[in-house]
């Protein structure tokens, strides 16, 4: 229910992507169909660059399940790994001036990967994947809306994934009213957490955010054993 929170704010966030993604991608297979040979959309390119990267993200997820899930009964490795996600964006160079438009399978490739990286916990998904689109020649602002559109299967895919538990929800005391109120909650704070996110980037500020994972992440370790 809070992936499907998140899901739904991201989707509200960037509708008007959304909406031409789908379409330029709709164009594209009825394009193929019936083999006319107009110019494809650069946006159908993006969709297909989304897609290879939520199916390489779901596949390397699948791929190393177990060993995640139990990386999740960790919160010093959980802290470990948001100072790793300090460090990378502290990392991060800009080297262009690409848009979403631009992107490729060849970056949907790279982007899933750096995507599947961030199912570890404390790594940021967001951070990561924006860092990863500005190493690929992506501009800013433009590396952090394909990083976000890139979410909204990702995301969606695991919530979907996850449906096969939901049974158990009940059996540790949640109410439907009480999942509903969560997705609800999910959604509002992720709104406002990617509007934030954006100012951010948008004002060539990802140190804050880098200086914010370490300081999180030294309190952890500092405050548990």
């Amino acid at each position: 229910m809070l992936h499907l929170g998140t899901v739904a704010a991201a989707v509200v966030m960037f509708w008007p992507d959304v909406v031409r993604l789908v379409r330029s991608f709709l164009s594209l297979l009825g394009r193929l169909a019936t083999s006319r040979r107009h110019p494809i959309d650069p946006f159908a390119r993006a969709a297909l660059a989304i897609l290879v990267a939520t199916a390489v993200t779901g596949a390397l997820g699948l791929a190393f399940l177990k060993p995640l899930e139990r990386m999740f009964e960790s919160v010093r490795g959980t802290a470990y790994q948001l100072i790793i996600t300090g460090a990378i964006l502290l990392w991060h160079r800009e080297r262009g001036t690409r848009t979403v438009g631009d992107a490729t399978v060849r970056d949907g490739l790279a982007l899933g990967v750096s995507q599947a990286v961030a199912i570890i916990p404390g790594i940021s998904r967001s951070g990561t994947t924006i860092v990863a689109g500005l190493g690929l020649g992506f501009e800013r602002t433009e590396a952090a809306r394909l990083s976000f559109l890139m979410a909204i299967p990702a995301v969606l895919g695991a919530a979907l994934f996850s449906l096969k538990d939901a049974a158990k929800a009940t059996g540790l005391g949640y109410t439907p009213a009480q999942l509903i109120v969560g997705g609800l909650v999910a959604a509002l704070f992720g709104a406002a957490s990617i509007a934030g996110f954006l100012d951010v980037v948008k004002r060539g500020r990802l140190v804050v955010f880098s200086v914010y994972c370490v300081v999180v992440g030294a309190l952890v370790l500092a405050t548990t054993s």
